[in-house]
């Protein structure tokens, strides 16, 4: 295949993709299973933490801002899924003139402007109810971005399993993303964690999100901002890859 050719396809790609995330956003956003685990589990989890402890909210923000985003963007396309496997428009979308990649990669989007859309509420709520400031706005723009990506792309691996029921794909989800939480750094700072835990805590995507809200915030973090942003960056080829690559599976099987 010549350069001009790929390009054009890969123009075309981009174009389905983005039509794809534009239905589910128009459709599946405001669907209970979306609200309660992208909004509800992380903002309960957040007061949670902070009743009854001497720490300022606004210390606690880029936790929270980080919960959101994970929650927000690996829950649509963990969700979407399934319900789309039901109703059989997945189906309708294979045959459809659109590789498997493309319908994937248009889920994900999805998930991605949840999720950046979502952590803006208590970004907001930080700044102008608690007075909290940004030490780093672009990189705090970069995070977003980079976190929504991995995080959706998780889902798409999540929504890998071969079911119709969302309260199926949900379970497991959150199997795995509640254990990374408190493994993460969000609540326990990765200085005061044993050895082993922080070798856990190396191997969650959440962990460098987390890094990265604190230094864009507060302007400290564990790691440097540039192993932070390579690890993410990682994460998301990873789990799209994966999570493809399951998906193409599953359709042979």
């Amino acid at each position: 295949m010549n350069q001009p050719e790929m390009w054009r396809r890969t123009k075309n790609d981009l174009a389905r993709a983005w039509a794809i995330a534009r239905k589910d956003i128009r459709i599946y956003y405001f669907k209970p299973p979306v609200l309660m685990f992208g909004i509800m589990t992380p903002l309960f989890l957040f007061l949670a933490f902070m009743v009854r402890r001497d720490v300022d909210a606004t210390e606690l923000i880029p936790g929270l801002l980080a919960m959101t985003v994970f929650f927000g963007a690996s829950t649509v396309t963990s969700a979407v899924i399934p319900w789309e496997r039901a109703q059989q428009t997945l189906d309708r979308l294979l045959v459809a003139p659109v590789s498997l990649p493309a319908i994937l990669l248009g889920k994900a989007m999805a998930g991605v402007v949840f999720g950046i859309l979502l952590s803006l509420v208590p970004l907001a709520i930080g700044m102008l109810a608690l007075g909290m400031s940004v030490t780093n706005a672009p990189l705090l723009t970069l995070t977003f971005i980079l976190s929504a990506c991995a995080f959706a792309s998780l889902g798409v691996l999540f929504a890998s399993l071969p079911t119709q029921t969302v309260g199926d794909i949900m379970m497991v989800g959150n199997m795995v993303r509640l254990p990374l939480i408190f493994v993460s750094g969000v609540f326990i700072p990765l200085q005061d964690m044993p050895d082993w835990g922080r070798v856990i805590a190396f191997l969650s995507p959440l962990t460098y999100c987390n890094d990265l809200m604190n230094e864009s915030i507060a302007g400290s973090s564990y790691l440097i901002a540039p192993v932070d942003v390579l690890a993410l960056l990682a994460f998301w080829v990873i789990f799209l890859f994966g999570g493809t690559r399951l998906h193409a599976l599953a359709r042979r099987a």
